[in-house]
């Protein structure tokens, strides 16, 4: 697996935001609320959930949009969104460098920036992405250059509790058996950036004199 990192409160204008490092990729998420919210989009029984996705350079494409909506139904899943009915929680994640990982880079980094804020989940989230060669090699995090060089890319999007999933993104054509293989090796990735999270935001917790751990 590639070498994760997070920068916690990387803006301080912002009510939680990650740095998160995936290999080569990099992605800074923020998040404000929950707060006021436009009149427009305020539901008297529920959070309105507002996510930006930002290339790194250019204007948002069909690719952002997906990623965009595929972060939203993620977290629409995960956050208590009945429980500030009236508010509104704005999810923005900027792309910094990419190197073939943005999708999962994107989701880890919106989870690590709403703990970041304190928004409450009923669980966390976390993605990892594959590639299968042509002979059928399973590669867990590849860089740009192994993707192009793949017969498909699968990320999955698992929750912290069961490590169920919550969602999934493939492109190319995959058969069951090479799904399934995916599907386990990822799950067990998964409980690898489920650690590396406790750990970051235990570090954040100790350093501000608060010794416990949040899970």
């Amino acid at each position: 697996m590639s070498v994760h990192t997070c920068d916690l409160n990387f803006l301080s204008r912002s009510d939680g935001s990650g740095l998160y490092t995936l290999g080569n990729t990099v992605v800074l998420a923020s998040v404000n609320g929950p707060g006021d919210v436009k009149f427009s989009n305020r539901h008297y029984n529920k959070t309105h959930l507002e996510v930006v996705y930002s290339p790194r350079t250019g204007q948002s494409m069909i690719t952002e949009r997906a990623i965009e909506a595929l972060i939203r139904r993620t977290v629409e899943q995960v956050i208590l969104i009945r429980q500030h009915p009236r508010t509104a929680v704005n999810l923005t994640v900027q792309e910094m460098q990419d190197d073939g990982l943005t999708l999962a880079c994107a989701l880890n980094a919106s989870c690590m920036a709403l703990m970041d804020a304190g928004v409450q989940m009923k669980t966390t989230f976390a993605a990892v992405t594959a590639s299968i060669t042509n002979e059928g090699t399973i590669i867990i995090e590849p860089t740009l250059a192994q993707i192009n060089e793949s017969k498909a890319v699968i990320t999955f999007v698992f929750e912290g509790q069961s490590f169920n999933v919550l969602a999934t993104q493939q492109e190319g054509c995959l058969d069951s058996d090479d799904f399934n293989l995916c599907l386990n090796k990822l799950q067990v990735a998964a409980k690898d950036i489920f650690s590396f999270y406790r750990r970051t935001l235990e570090e954040k917790y100790l350093k501000i004199g608060i010794g416990h751990l949040v899970k």
